[in-house]
């Protein structure tokens, strides 16, 4: 980046001229003075931001199977019912799509109004509808709002400016292009919850957290359930084991899985009005029927565990009273380079080193496995027992190509179906391409 070097103290400008280059990140501040971290930090935002994205996944994967099944309410009811529009835009490239969940402002009237954006993530598609990739922004990141509003949270945008503001500010702070947004109205997941008669899961350990300052208690036990809101809501949220918010995102994943299959099972047949209520009220989008159909034709043929996955990394620091999350720069702009431009590494062919975490269930295995992950390129220079429920392969180094991971999931069959989250760390200990997790067998069988 052209200013590297500056001091920790420096913010980036939201001038134009620094946007020359589409792979400078200019304008995200570059660092805050040091606090302790508080515990609590991110998580007040997450409930939010994995509730709005399965609330989009499901309503995507639903009309995709209402593509195949005449009984299911279709895309074109809810257009009709809805009113969306857009400018006719045709998907010949690759399309930066931006997700907004918003919250309730106080008000009785428009939810969309003043509200700020309590999930942020950017879907980028590939020309091809092969390759989806979503990079979510953590909501209370520090930049510059763009048209001159100044230095704030970037989840003020929205609330400053609706959804363009929104655009506008991604577009300046992170130099990459945004087609299209979605905003969902957060109080429309909840109700696709309670409409559904809860969301059945397997809650794979007993879960107990209780925070009073923020009103929150959760309290599950073990074993097959359906939850309902509330209780789903804690089962989002907990993040209090050896994984953290690793972890929550596999948990994250199960959920998604268990709430489409109920989308579309045949009861939610005789729910079709309702839901159709709930998404015409809680979704405003600028992406016409022709883009929504696409979308939807791509949801068909894509499986959860094939969407690479960031987060944008940082740390929490305080300014008075108020709470930020200072954006890693140059982390941050290796995963924009990645998952948005898609710079994939040039596959060397060199071998490439693996941290294994493994569950105590394979322990009768684990030679075996470690000799197919040896076959398929890779050395496994760290391995440990460690209880986790599910797989995932995470990548942390600019050699961690996504070519080399198709080959190791199809030489280990427990990593077939795994989320490929990217990481950039290459000051780990021990220092390794890739973490590799191999989760609990039975969770594995029953996916």
């Amino acid at each position: 980046m052209d200013e590297k070097n500056q001091s920790n103290n420096n913010i980036y400008s939201n001038s134009s001229n620094r946007l020359k280059r589409k792979n400078r990140f200019d304008h995200v501040l570059k660092a805050a003075k040091e606090q302790r971290k508080d515990e609590h930090f991110g998580f007040k935002w997450t409930l939010k931001a994995v509730l709005i994205s399965l609330l989009f996944l499901a309503i995507v994967f639903y009309f995709a199977e209402a593509e195949k099944n005449p009984y299911l309410i279709s895309v074109n009811d809810v257009v009709k019912k809805s009113g969306l529009r857009s400018t006719w835009m045709t998907l010949t490239g690759n399309k930066n799509i931006l997700f907004l969940g918003v919250d309730s402002n106080g008000r009785t009237s428009d939810p969309f109004f003043g509200t700020r954006s309590d999930t942020i993530i950017i879907v980028s598609v590939d020309k091809s509808g092969k390759s989806v990739n979503a990079v979510s922004i953590p909501r209370d990141s520090k930049v510059y709002l763009a048209k001159g509003q100044g230095a704030d949270k970037i989840n003020a945008a929205h609330a400053l400016g609706g959804p363009e503001l929104s655009v506008k500010t991604i577009e300046e702070t992170f130099g990459i292009k945004i087609n299209n947004y979605v905003v969902v109205n957060y109080q429309g997941v909840r109700d696709f919850v309670k409409v559904l008669g809860g969301v059945p899961i397997n809650v794979e350990k007993r879960m107990y957290y209780r925070d009073r300052s923020a009103g929150l208690t959760i309290d599950l036990q073990p074993g097959e359930q359906v939850l309902d809101a509330n209780q789903a809501e804690g089962y989002l949220r907990w993040r209090h084991d050896a994984m953290g918010d690793i972890g929550r995102i596999r948990r994250q994943q199960a959920f998604a899985k268990a709430f489409l299959r109920k989308m579309k099972s045949r009861d939610t047949i005789l729910k079709a009005p309702e839901l159709v209520e709930i998404l015409s009220k809680n979704i405003k989008t600028n992406l016409n029927l022709f883009e929504i159909s696409r979308l939807i034709k791509i949801a068909s043929n894509l499986e959860i565990s094939e969407v690479k996955v960031a987060t944008l990394p940082g740390r929490p620091s305080k300014y008075g009273p108020i709470s930020y999350w200072i954006l890693d720069t140059e982390k941050t702009q290796k995963i924009i380079n990645r998952l948005i431009y898609r710079e994939e590494p040039v596959d060397s062919k060199e071998e490439l080193t693996i941290s294994l975490f493994y569950s105590p269930g394979y322990g009768d295995d684990i030679e075996e496995i470690v000799d197919k992950i040896h076959s398929a390129g890779f050395n496994v220079t760290f391995r440990t027992k460690e209880d986790n429920h599910y797989s995932r392969i995470v990548a942390h180094t600019k050699k961690a190509a996504f070519s080399r991971v198709e080959s190791l999931k199809e030489e280990v069959p427990q990593l077939s179906n795994c989320q490929f989250i990217v990481e950039p760390d290459e000051n780990l200990y021990p220092y390794t391409d890739f973490t590799v997790v191999i989760g609990n067998p039975k969770t594995y069988e029953q996916h």
